[in-house]
């Protein structure tokens, strides 16, 4: 196992994001409470990410990407994080969808896909397992769960993709979105449902809803139809009915990742925090010269850095260690989530009355955001059953 020290082109790639984070959040105070929710994304700034290599940094190098290692993309998506979470989910989101399509597409797919996707700076992706009956199911899945979006084989090779999925990160905007379907129900999920690629120009696809949330506002989170999709045969990923049990191999990190992405945010909380009780005077001193106040950015440091070191950790065992322990990575988003929220909530409450106070500290924003993931990405409690289940049956 190699060890945790970043090499100089992650260092590089750090300095690099971190510099540009401060225009995120620039971006996110001027958009965030725009009344059309299209009008909330940074296009400008997710097209000078994609010329930077950002948006394709997972996409292996002979597809035309960065390929980076897992530990790379964290560093990445935390730094995005700390300038704005929503920014940095449209980016996970995007190199999520590619490498599963980088993994699972055949050559017509992968070549369809890969046209598009190298060539336009605003192509974003989606992934779709969310369903308004199915939450956690897909992440402890039992043996009666079945996702109850469809799709059936015609005689001609041909698929029909009938169906609702909601709560879609990127739904509204993404260029390609890879949907679990439902192919097979005499069996359960991870042995009867496929993965296709579909795209928003498809007859019979429709946005019906995008959801108005608190957090991340940036990114536009939809409810999806999909009513009678005709998908070309080519547009099955993997295998059909092990398509879930395919994205979830190709996935191991997609939680390891989810956790980087709380910890920018709560760090940007953190800096924020530390910068106003250096200058707050209150009882004769500034705030950070008293023994509760500093008390408590001690204790905000520590847990940051000890999740981090949770996030890394994982992030180079899902890579390195062939006998990978998948309640690592659980572990690394229950953690690391729990954390920012903490982290976050004492940011606010060292800020006083300025803390609540909408487009003047920022803090609050980092707190509303930190809330999404005690869901996003797994709930916390299907986190912990995770771990409790792998325990349970030797990982």
């Amino acid at each position: 196992m190699p060890d945790l020290e970043l090499s100089p082109e992650i260092r590089a790639l750090r300095e690099d994001v971190r510099a540009f984070a401060p225009r995120l959040r620039a971006a996110a105070a001027q958009l965030e409470w725009e009344r059309d929710p299209r009008r909330r994304v940074p296009w400008d700034l997710v097209a000078e990410g994609s010329r930077r290599g950002w948006r394709t940094l997972g996409l292996p190098a002979e597809h035309g990407g960065g390929g980076a290692t897992v530990l790379a993309l964290c560093v990445l998506i935390e730094e995005l994080a700390a300038g704005d979470m929503g920014y940095a989910v449209i980016v996970d989101q995007t190199l999520k969808v590619q490498r599963i399509l980088a993994r699972l597409a055949g050559e017509q797919a992968r070549a369809h896909f890969l046209g598009r996707f190298l060539g336009d700076e605003r192509c974003v992706l989606a992934i779709c397992f969310t369903e308004p009956d199915h939450g956690s199911d897909y992440l402890i899945p039992h043996p009666d769960f079945r996702f109850t979006t469809t799709a059936h084989r015609r005689e001609d090779g041909a698929w029909v993709l009938n169906g609702t999925k909601r709560f879609i990160s990127n739904g509204a905007d993404a260029g390609f979105l890879v949907v679990f379907a439902c192919t097979d129900p005499s069996q359960p999920a991870s042995t009867g449902t496929s993965a296709f690629l579909v795209e928003p120009d498809l007859p019979g696809f429709s946005v019906e809803v995008v959801h108005e949330k608190i957090a991340q506002r940036t990114i536009n989170n939809a409810r999806l139809r999909f009513e009678n999709v005709v998908l070309e045969p080519w547009r099955l990923l993997g295998e059909a009915h092990r398509g879930y049990t395919g994205a979830r191999d190709v996935l191991r990190e997609s939680t390891v990742e989810a956790a980087a992405t709380t910890l920018g945010t709560a760090r940007a909380a953190y800096e924020m925090a530390l910068d106003h009780t250096a200058h707050r005077v209150q009882g004769g001193r500034p705030l950070a010269e008293h023994g509760n106040v500093r008390v408590r950015l001690g204790r905000m440091h520590a847990e940051l850095e000890a999740a981090r070191s949770l996030v890394w950790r994982a992030a180079v065992a899902v890579e390195h260690d062939p006998d990978y322990d998948f309640r690592l990575g659980a572990a690394a988003k229950l953690v690391a989530a729990d954390v920012a929220v903490r982290v976050c909530e004492s940011a606010v409450e060292l800020h006083g009355g300025l803390g609540i106070m909408i487009e003047e500290a920022g803090v609050e924003k980092c707190l509303r955001d930190c809330l999404s993931f005690l869901h996003s990405d797994g709930a916390q409690d299907s986190m912990a059953l995770r771990i409790a289940d792998l325990t349970a049956t030797g990982g």
